[in-house]
């Protein structure tokens, strides 16, 4: 419905009694990308026109500039049209943009009163490619799905970034891939301390734990030799009290090849979270967990 509203003024701008209007004077942005070398460069998806049926044509401007400021402006006067930021859905960037250039966009989106607190942002390796070949639809449903089914997403907006770059905490960014004329996630990308660091799919399931992002989720843990314990993770909580992290999960035990009791699944369970945990943090781990269901090999 948000989504929806948005899209009205744009429609009363774009249509009227003729079934397919040209934009004459605004240049509305739906998706950018922003990359910086010695300038920065932006790659930015514009409406051309919307149909009857709400059909949208874009086509992808690229701009080079010395600062954020100065790619819109430079984009306006490529375009010899005002810059309309309102239905701007994604934001696209890839390893150049360091803590330093996140000040920036920062900045800018703080400063610029048409621009979006809930702009999805996403990482890439190829930014032209993802814009040219997909759209804010398609790549918002990727990670939302994912994160709250698999937790192999961090769905993140400007507001999260804004938030984390003024409390000093590190940014989390899913990173997606175009292959095979599809898009796929590939892990996270961290930005902290002026440094990128890629973590893999495997792990980011223990980003969305410190994050407490943890909806639902399934995994298998190795209890013998080729022999697993399957569990699905269910209202799983987590805070974080001074230096400790205390997180409380309900286990469903799917199948225990291993014929575990309860006393030990939590044990191996806690063992394997805490080991993963350790690597992306400092703090005490308390973990609490109640199973719910249990059922005995056929």
């Amino acid at each position: 419905m948000k989504k929806l509203l948005l899209l009205i003024p744009i429609i009363l701008i774009l249509t009227g009694c003729n079934s397919y209007v040209e934009l004459n004077d605004l240049g509305v942005i739906s998706e950018i990308g922003i990359e910086k070398d010695d300038k920065y460069k932006m790659y930015a998806n514009v409406i051309k026109s919307i149909d009857d049926d709400f059909n949208i044509e874009e086509k992808t401007i690229v701009v080079e500039g010395d600062n954020i400021l100065d790619l819109i402006n430079n984009l306006s006067y490529s375009l010899n049209k005002k810059i309309y930021l309102s239905h701007l859905n994604l934001l696209v960037v890839d390893d150049s943009i360091k803590t330093f250039e996140v000040k920036e966009l920062v900045d800018f989106f703080l400063n610029n009163n048409e621009t979006r607190s809930d702009t999805l942002i996403v990482s890439t390796n190829n930014i032209k490619t993802i814009l040219e070949n997909s759209k804010f639809k398609e790549i918002n449903e990727l990670i939302n799905i994912n994160n709250k089914i698999s937790s192999n997403s961090v769905y993140t907006t400007m507001f999260d970034v804004i938030n984390n770059y003024y409390l000093n905490k590190p940014i989390y960014i899913s990173n997606i891939e175009y292959i095979e004329n599809n898009i796929k996630l590939n892990g996270l990308k961290k930005i902290y301390n002026n440094k990128i660091e890629f973590i893999s799919n495997q792990d980011t399931i223990y980003i969305n734990y410190l994050l407490n992002n943890i909806d639902t989720f399934k995994t298998n843990i190795e209890c013998d030799d080729n022999k697993y314990l399957y569990i699905e993770i269910q209202d799983s909580n987590t805070n974080t009290i001074n230096n400790q992290i205390l997180i409380t999960n309900e286990l469903k035990i799917i199948r225990n090849d291993c014929n575990l009791d309860n006393k030990k699944i939590t044990t191996l369970f806690n063992n394997n979270l805490k080991n993963n945990l350790k690597k992306f943090t400092n703090k005490e781990i308390i973990i609490r967990n109640t199973i719910r269901s249990y059922y005995e090999n056929n």
